[in-house]
C-alpha cells in the first residue's frame, strides 16, 4: 500500500503530466490563437468560406474534376483553368486538417486570382487518418505530383510550384527530404519543371503530437515519427537541390508550436536546398486567412506568389 506522502507525489506529478500535455494540445493548436475570432468561430468561418470559394469557383471556372491519381475516392485532384494556355504555369495546393480532417472539395482558394494571372491551379486529395497511416499519405502524395508534373511536360507547361498548407505543409516538404524520390524524379526528366515549393503554416516535427488528442487518429509509430519529424532529420549525406526555390511562410497568429516549426523547418532546408526564403507574416493573420486570403489579389502572399510564379 502507498503511503500517504507516496500518493501526494504521485498525484502531483500525474497533475503536472496533464498540465503539460494540455500545453502542448493549445501550442499545437491554430484555432486558439486567432485574434480575430474565438477557437470555435473561426473553424466555422474558415469551413463555411473554403467551401463557398471552391463551390463558386467550379461554377465560374472551366475545370476538370476528380482526376484519379489512385484507386480510392479521395485520391483525386482537380484542375482549374484548362482553357488558359498549354504552357502555363502549375500552382499546386495540398489542403490541412492535421492529415485526418480537410478535402480538396474546399481547397480552391488560390483559383479565381491565379487564373486570372495565368496561373493554372491544381487541388490534390488524398486519403485520411485513421483509415490510412501517414506513411500511406505521403506515398500518395509523391504518386499525385509525379502524375502531375508528367501532365505539366506533356503540355509543355513552363513550370510547376508545389504548395501545402498546415499538414499539407508537411505533405509538400516530404518530397525535398526524400533523396530517392527527388533522384526518381530527375530520372524521369521532371525535375526541371518542379520550379518551387511553398510552405505555409506547417507542421514539421511529429514527435511535440504524441501527447495530443492529434495523435488519436493518427496513431504514429516510432518509425513514422523519426522518418517524417523533417527538422530534426540527419540530412548531412543528402545531395544538393537546385533549381527549386522554396519559401517557408508562417502568420503572426498562427500557434507557437508551428511558428516554431517554420523556423526549424527553413533552417533545415538551408542544408539541402540552394535557394530558400523564410516569411513572417504580421498584421494579426492567422492560421486560416493565411489561406483565406488568396481570393485578395493585394494580400501580400498572394503577391509573392504571383511574382514568383510568373518569373519562375
Amino acid at each position: 500500500m502507498r503511503s500517504s506522502t507516496t500518493i501526494t507525489q504521485w498525484l502531483l506529478e500525474n497533475k503536472i503530466r496533464v498540465e503539460r500535455c494540455y500545453e502542448q494540445e493549445v501550442n499545437y493548436t491554430p484555432s486558439k490563437w486567432s485574434k480575430r475570432l474565438g477557437h470555435a468561430e473561426v473553424l466555422a468561418h474558415y469551413y463555411k468560406f473554403a467551401k463557398e470559394v471552391t463551390e463558386n469557383a467550379r461554377k465560374t471556372l472551366k475545370c476538370e474534376l476528380d482526376v484519379a491519381y489512385g484507386t480510392t475516392d479521395r485520391t483525386k485532384y482537380d484542375i482549374y483553368g484548362i482553357d488558359l494556355p498549354k504552357d502555363a504555369p502549375i500552382f499546386v495546393f495540398i489542403h490541412g486538417g492535421y492529415w485526418q480532417e480537410g478535402s480538396k472539395d474546399m481547397a480552391a482558394f488560390a483559383a479565381p486570382v491565379l487564373i486570372c494571372k495565368g496561373i493554372k491551379v491544381i487541388t490534390v486529395g488524398y486519403d485520411l487518418c485513421p483509415n490510412v497511416k501517414l506513411r500511406d499519405i505521403i506515398s500518395q502524395i509523391k504518386k499525385a505530383i509525379e502524375q502531375i508534373l508528367k501532365y505539366a511536360l506533356t503540355l509543355g507547361s513552363r513550370g510547376v510550384w508545389i504548395s501545402g498548407h498546415s499538414a499539407g505543409a508537411h505533405l509538400a516538404s516530404s518530397l525535398l527530404f526524400d533523396p530517392l524520390w527527388m533522384e526518381k524524379i530527375t530520372k524521369s526528366g521532371y525535375l526541371n519543371l518542379l520550379k518551387g515549393v511553398i510552405l505555409i503554416g506547417g507542421v514539421f516535427n511529429l514527435k511535440p503530437l504524441i501527447n495530443t488528442t492529434i495523435n488519436d487518429n493518427l496513431k504514429l509509430t516510432k518509425d513514422e515519427i523519426v522518418e517524417y519529424s523533417f527538422t530534426t532529420l540527419d540530412t548531412k549525406n543528402n545531395k544538393p537541390i537546385q533549381g527549386v526555390k522554396v519559401i517557408v511562410t508562417v502568420a503572426e497568429c498562427d500557434s507557437p508550436g508551428l511558428i516554431n516549426e517554420s523556423r526549424e523547418c527553413a533552417q533545415k532546408l538551408i542544408t539541402i536546398v540552394d535557394n530558400v526564403q523564410y516569411i513572417f507574416l504580421r498584421d494579426n493573420i492567422d492560421h486560416f486567412d493565411i489561406v483565406e486570403k488568396f481570393t485578395d489579389e493585394e494580400f501580400v502572399l498572394t503577391k509573392i506568389i504571383l511574382n514568383t510564379v510568373k518569373v519562375g
